[in-house]
Parts: C-alpha cells; structure tokens; sequence
C-alpha cells in the first residue's frame, strides 16, 4: 500500500516540471540566477525577490511554490554572490531549500565574457501520509508519523556573453544523491534526479535612449526518465516603468506576464493559460512577484527636447551633463596656472630643471586596480583620454551615448570603485605620446581633456 501511495504520488508530480523536483515559474526571466547560478550578481545592483505560485487549483493538493532570493556584485572581483531559499508543496510531499550561489565572470575582450556558477545547500524532503485521501482509512500506514529527509545538493552552471547574446547551460541536482525514508513499514527512496537546462537570449534595443528592450529567451530543460520540456519567451521591458512578456510552456500553457517598477520596487503577476485535453480540470495557475533593488535611486533628470533634431538634441544633453560634471574647478585653475608659468618657459617649482611637457601636468596617476570598466572588469595600464566625469552613472552613459552619436566610437565609461566617479574616456593608449597626440583633437571640443594614468 505505501509503495504505491508513493508511486501515485509521485507520477503525479511528475506532471508539473519534471516531477516538481526542481521549482516551476512563469517569470524566471527577471531573477535567473535561480535558474542558473553562473548568473549570480550579473546585474549592476544587489536584488531581492519573493515569488509565489500557485498551480493547478482545480486539482487538490496543486504545486504550491514560494521563492525568497537576494543577490549582488562584488565588481571589483568579478564575483556574484547570492541566497536562494525556497517552499515546494505538492500534495503530500514537500520540499525546502536553501542554497548559497557563487559565480565568477572571466573577461575575454570587451565584448566577450564567461560566467560560471556554483550553487551548494540542503534540502529537507518530507512526505506525510496522514493528508493522503484513501479508500481504506483504517490502513496502517495512515498512522504512521511523517517521514522527513535532509540531504545535501548542488547546482552548477555556465554563462557565455557576446555583445547582447546571452546563453547558458544548468545542471541542477548534478550530485544525483538519494533520498531514503525508513519506518516500521520498511524502507522507501527515490533519487534526486540530475537535470539539465540550456538557455539562449538576444536583447534588441527598442529606443535607446529610453531604455526600451525587447528579446527573445529560449529555455530547454531535460532528465533522465522525463521528456524534454522547453519554453519560448518574448518580453518587452521598460526599465523605467516595468515590463510584459508571454511564454509558452510546451504541452502545458501559454502564459502572460506584467510587471511595474517604481523607484527600488517591481511587482509582477503572471497568468497561465492551460491547453490540452486536460485543462478544463485543472483550474487556474497564476504567479506574484516582488522585489527590491538596493542602491538604485538615480536623481531626476529634466527631459531634453528636440528642437533642431537630432543635433539640437545630443547637444543640450551634452551641454546639461557637462553642467554636472564633478571635475573640480579649483584644480583646473590651478593647472591653468602652471600651464601660464611653463609658456613663459619657468617651471611649476621654480627650479632650472628640465620642464615637463604640458600635458603631464593635467595627466593624473592611480592604481589599475582602482578601476573597473562597465562590465564590472578590472582595467589594464595604459594612459586613458578623458572629457569628462560623474557622480552618477546614469549621466555618464548619456554623455558616453552623446559622443558615440557624434562619431567618437571608442567613448566608454569606467568607475573608480574607491571614490564611486565614473570617468568617460574617447581612447586608450599604452603610449604617453599617442595619449597626447589624441588628447590635443579633443582640446577645441573639450577644453578640460585630461589623461589618467593608469598603473
């Protein structure tokens, strides 16, 4: 009789997601790191998120699934760290998880970067007999007591960027270890299965400059012993105000999604649409999210108007961001000073020795590990051209955007991790002379270009 309570219990689980052994959602794309760890901290800021679902309420005892995550970046180290933890009920069986992620990302080149994740943590799986509904409640095994399980477990994953292409490969459960309940009635086990997941996701720019997105994300999982279940998602996402998406789950439903963000809070609901010949019975399926992302706030903005196209356009928002430059005045003056003192051919000190060069006093000199780049990658020696610097990054992508627009194809914006400016340069040399040579084509545009020696 146990045996085959167990058996129905676990066909029937089976249903849902590859037996229900690894969590179902209809809204992975806006946290997935819980789908594969190598991508832990990908994103620029720390986020927390708690999920629910709650599938198949026409069917008794349907899946019912709560997430609780946070994760983050340690950019200066190219390093994600994270904590999933998380409830999955189904009928008479149970599990909790918890888990703690990590992730490396190795830089290749600047538009080609590898992640890999690790995910180590336990997980208690219980069963209780006494919620099942038999025909012969006078069994014995009605009275057993619950039957619990600790076990350990471990997920792995890869990454792999290009650009905007995103693809990933997940082994969740890799260890594939067995979880056994014993009682009077004798022993009972199953093993945790060993799954595997591939994804692939290319992000279109909708408007630019509105930080409007749209992509396509293909999602398809596997086991031993199951049919390979994929999805096909396509969302649209507005990173000011929220996002819309719809998937397909094979052989299951098509689901939609809406989400809001204001400020630091985002709250999304998603509804699944159930097709095949079972779905008059299995009643609805639906999912809320809600997260928060921890040092996000970014200063208003006025918005820049166009009055003479595009031109009109890139330069008031150029001559705006300038105006919010934290380059210092005082030191500019002071440097003018010395420029004043070396055309009339004294040097800065006073002394006979030789003088510099004019561009060496407005070159400044730090360490390269200070520095990370806007994947979050340290940044190697060399003598950068810069025109401007900000406190926030949200200004400096817009002046980098400007200058691009504008035919500057090499602008690019790098932090100081220690003192949080964010410094736009237009090049990069391993040259001092070559940093000159540039710098001096810039001078007309920006007059306060400066070189930062990078050591």
């Amino acid at each position: 009789m146990k045996n085959s309570i167990i058996t129905t219990v676990l066909v029937l689980t089976g249903l849902t997601a590859m037996a229900q052994q690894v969590p179902f959602s209809s809204q992975y794309y806006t946290n997935f790191f819980v789908t594969n760890p190598a991508f832990t901290g990908t994103k620029e800021n720390t986020n927390a998120f708690i999920t629910h679902r709650s599938q198949w309420t026409g069917v008794t005892g349907g899946p019912q699934t709560t997430y609780l995550t946070i994760d983050g970046p340690i950019q200066a180290k190219n390093i994600g760290l994270g904590l999933k933890v998380y409830s999955d009920v189904t009928d008479i069986t149970s599990r909790m998880g918890a888990f703690a992620n990590y992730s490396y990302k190795l830089k290749i080149n600047d538009d080609n970067n590898l992640f890999f994740g690790l995910g180590l943590g336990v997980l208690n799986n219980r069963i209780d007999f006494s919620k099942a509904v038999v025909r012969d409640g006078d069994d014995p095994l009605m009275y057993s007591t619950a039957q619990a399980k600790t076990v350990f477990s471990a997920d792995f994953g890869l990454g792999y960027t290009w650009k905007k292409l995103e693809v990933g490969f997940a082994m969740p459960q890799f260890i594939g270890n067995k979880v056994k309940y014993t009682d009077n009635q004798g022993t009972t086990s199953y093993n945790l299965a060993r799954h595997y997941q591939g994804s692939v996701k290319y992000v279109f720019d909708v408007v630019k400059d509105k930080g409007m997105t749209a992509y396509p994300l293909i999602m398809v999982r596997g086991s031993e012993g199951s049919t390979v279940q994929y999805d096909i998602n396509a969302v649209f996402d507005w990173q000011k105000l929220g996002w819309i998406g719809v998937t397909y789950h094979s052989n299951y439903a098509v689901a939609a999604s809406i989400g809001l963000r204001y400020k630091s809070i985002s709250a999304g609901f998603a509804y699944d649409f159930n097709i095949g010949k079972v779905k008059n019975y299995m009643g609805t399926s639906s999912e809320l999210l809600l997260s928060y992302t921890f040092g996000s706030k970014k200063a208003e903005e006025p918005e820049v108007k166009a009055d003479d196209g595009k031109d009109a356009v890139v330069d008031a928002a150029i001559a705006k961001l300038k105006a919010d430059s934290d380059s210092s005045k005082a030191e500019m003056e002071r440097l003018k000073a010395e420029l004043l003192k070396l055309k009339s051919g004294a040097s800065s000190s006073g002394s006979s020795e030789k003088t510099e060069s004019l561009t060496e006093q407005l070159m400044r000199v730090a360490s390269s590990n200070d520095f990370v780049d806007d994947n979050g990658m340290s940044l190697g020696a060399g003598f950068y051209v810069v025109i401007g610097t900000f406190s926030n990054k949200g200004n400096a992508t817009k002046f980098k955007d400007a200058n691009l627009i504008k035919g500057y194809n090499g602008t690019q914006v790098i932090q100081n991790h220690k003192s949080k400016v964010y410094y736009v340069f237009v090049k990069q040399f391993q040259k001092q002379e070559e940093a000159e040579a540039e710098q001096q084509k810039y001078k007309a545009e920006y007059p306060d270009v400066w070189i930062q020696k990078l050591e």
